[in-house]
């Protein structure tokens, strides 16, 4: 059966009692303080919603007997101001002569942290502190205390940025003319981020002709450009049918608008348009 700490305490000072004081401090010095120190502090799972930082503390019991796990309050800071705290607790035990880690989660949601601190959309990254105190419920380390703190920087997401959008004809014959347009697409973050989605409408002579969406589900590479391309087809019949008036015409002015929504909560709000003027060549 192992023996309990409390009981082992309560027997050193019952011994206390009974020989000398030098034995005493003998006895008492048999139990000995574990040892605590830090050992990391990353951030991990970076994305446009956010990030993980996972502090690791390792805990060294060196006595023959089972201590309790520590109780660790934990703050974050972002630079310098106040923002989350907590409290890891486990009612595990560390065994005898046994070293064991304590994990300290702490989750950086980037839509908190602008509602907290406006000041900080649109910069490119925030300063954080976290500070650790761990505490142990054994009576002989009633009172001590660890504290332990790391500084730090985190990314925070920036805007991705569209540049001018173009349109070139493809082909053309008879009975349909198909272009090609091409949005290439800026993501300045050091972390993925969903394509954004674009809607378009393509009018001629100042009349809505084309309606649609373009969506794709792939994220965007880290630091990179990528062009989102999509074809647009006008049938001759389909123009005819709807504006009769053109059959007369040998080309019609166009204008495309391009509107873009992000899909990112943090830029929920923020559009962007684009209008490309050509023409489009009346064929019979």
């Amino acid at each position: 059966m192992k023996t309990n700490i409390k009981f082992i305490i309560i027997t050193l000072f019952v011994l206390c009692a009974l020989f000398p004081l030098t034995t005493c401090k003998t006895l008492m010095s048999a139990f000995q303080e574990p040892a605590v120190s830090l050992k990391s502090v990353n951030l991990e799972n970076i994305n446009f919603n956010g990030a993980n930082l996972l502090c690791l503390v390792e805990v060294l019991n060196p006595n023959g007997i089972d201590i309790p796990f520590p109780e660790t309050d934990w703050q974050l800071f972002v630079n310098t101001n106040p923002f989350i705290n907590g409290t890891v607790r486990n009612n595990q035990r560390i065994k005898a002569r046994d070293t064991t880690f304590v994990e300290v989660p702490v989750n950086l949601d980037y839509q908190e942290v602008i509602n907290s601190f406006r000041s900080l959309l649109g910069s490119s990254q925030a300063g954080y502190k976290v500070a650790l105190e761990l505490k142990f419920s054994a009576p002989a380390l009633r009172g001590r205390v660890w504290n332990f703190e790391h500084e730090g920087s985190f990314p925070m997401p920036q805007l991705p940025q569209i540049r001018t959008p173009t349109m070139r004809m493809e082909n053309a014959n008879i009975t349909r003319a198909e272009m090609i347009v091409t949005i290439n697409v800026v993501n300045p973050n050091p972390f993925p981020i969903p394509t954004p989605r674009f809607s378009y409408d393509y009018q001629l002579n100042r009349n809505s002709f084309i309606k649609g969406d373009v969506e794709n589900d792939r994220l965007l590479s880290a630091n990179s450009t990528t062009p989102v391309i999509f074809r647009l087809v006008v049938n001759y019949a389909d123009l005819f049918r709807s504006f009769s008036a053109m059959r007369n015409l040998f080309e019609v002015p166009s204008l495309l608008i391009l509107t873009c929504d992000f899909g990112i909560p943090l830029f929920s709000g923020e559009t962007l348009r684009f209008e490309i003027p050509g023409t489009l060549p009346v064929l019979r």
